[in-house]
């Protein structure tokens, strides 16, 4: 490796991971609801004191899962950043809501609770605001705006997990919120007083 060479996705092993690799292989459970993500579920809930995490195979389809939840409809309008990756705003169009995107804020790079009065209409249905590189987004007014008007609120925290937002864990705030740990996006498990269950 040469001087000045930083690895985008460089695979981090810092404890039982082969075994834990080898105990899905040997077992047969390299995919769906079992073992591994059963306690990753329960890790996450846990963690972030929420009382229920699943597991999917990508924010993308976590982002679907909660359009599809939320029984957005042809029609339906859902608010988001301009900045953010494409998914959050297909996960939505997909169900054939209309995208409304909002400016960010330059201090951030999140979504600018300040120009949301004004992109809300009668077809609202939900804001997605999208924690960017574990900050969080202004909650506080967003939440107090969506509560006024009837809104759902789906945290997009896939550059979040295990941020806070005034001592708050990023996506616990809203009604559904997606969560993602991919190598590109590392965010370490504090350590914590208690063990997570077992």
């Amino acid at each position: 490796m040469s001087h000045g060479f930083i690895p985008f996705n460089h695979s981090t092993v810092v404890g039982r991971e082969y075994d834990y690799i080898h105990q899905a292989l040997a077992s047969g459970q390299i995919a769906g609801d079992k073992t591994f993500s059963r306690k990753s579920q329960q890790l996450l809930e846990f963690a972030l004191g929420v009382p229920r995490a699943l597991v999917t195979t990508s924010c993308t389809h976590a982002l679907e899962m909660a359009a599809l939840l939320l029984d957005i409809q042809p029609g339906d309008e859902v608010i988001l950043p301009s900045f953010t990756f494409v998914s959050t705003a297909n996960a939505f169009a997909l169900r054939g809501a209309r995208i409304v995107f909002a400016d960010i804020r330059p201090d951030t790079l999140n979504l600018d609770e300040r120009q949301l009065p004004q992109l809300i209409t009668p077809r609202t249905r939900a804001i997605v605001p999208v924690h960017y590189a574990g900050v969080g987004c202004e909650m506080d007014s967003l939440l107090a705006l969506a509560r006024e008007h009837n809104l759902a609120v789906i945290e997009d925290n896939a550059h979040g997990l295990f941020g806070k937002y005034r001592g708050r864990w990023l996506g616990t705030f809203g009604a559904m919120a997606t969560q993602s740990f991919p190598r590109n996006k590392k965010h370490h498990l504090r350590r914590r007083r208690r063990a997570p269950p077992q």
